[in-house]
């Protein structure tokens, strides 16, 4: 009897052992899951177009709160998508949408237009924000600490900034931004698909 007894003690304390086990996996994949859709997520650069700040094929981490701002580097969709926050975070529901990753240069109500740099060597983008009489400085930092050297832009390259001045400006649209690569003589960005609606920005880089 008292076999019997130990045997049942013992298959009791396996069963609980196992169900503690199981508690805990369950609760730490939960965990996982809304830290990936909520808070913070990953994707595998696949494009040269913010080379040097970041090279193909490198993972980014992705801060889910980041808000897209001027100098910050975006991740988002190129079309839109149904559950961009689940989609984003294990690869479903996306169909043809893929991820992109470029830097906010302007955002809603911003001017921008063309200038010829002092040295006759392409272009550089005047920006100006909505209501300011001072034009924003493009000088953006990497994640080397050091400043990011922006390659001139070409007339051929300006895409829809090409004709723009400041009497002809191009306006930034309403709940907008505008995206372009470090690489700016090899990306596709808001110079060839204009604004980025910021409902498809999934967070900005870490």
């Amino acid at each position: 009897m008292s076999g019997e007894k130990h045997a049942g003690d013992k298959k009791q304390l396996v069963l609980r052992i196992i169900n503690i086990a199981l508690s805990v996996i369950l609760a730490l994949l939960i965990c996982f899951v809304v830290v990936k859709v909520f808070f913070i997520t990953w994707a595998k650069v696949d494009q040269t177009s913010m080379y040097p700040t970041y090279e193909d094929g490198q993972t980014v981490f992705i801060n889910r709160l980041g808000k897209a701002e001027r100098g910050t580097v975006a991740v988002f969709y190129d079309s839109d998508v149904a559950v961009p926050r689940i989609s984003s975070a294990f690869g479903m529901f996306s169909g043809d949408a893929k991820l992109l990753i470029k830097r906010t240069v302007a955002l809603e109500g911003d001017k921008l237009w063309l200038t010829k740099n002092s040295d006759g060597d392409g272009y550089r983008i005047m920006i100006y924000a909505e209501g300011s009489e001072a034009a924003v400085t493009e000088e953006y930092t990497g994640p080397d600490g050091n400043a990011v050297q922006l390659d001139p832009i070409t007339y051929e390259t300006a895409g829809v900034l090409r004709g723009t001045s400041r009497l002809n400006p191009y306006i930034v649209g309403e709940g907008c931004a505008f995206m372009i690569g470090d690489n700016r003589d090899e990306s596709q960005d808001s110079r060839v698909f204009g604004d980025v609606p910021v409902s498809r920005i999934i967070g900005t880089v870490i």
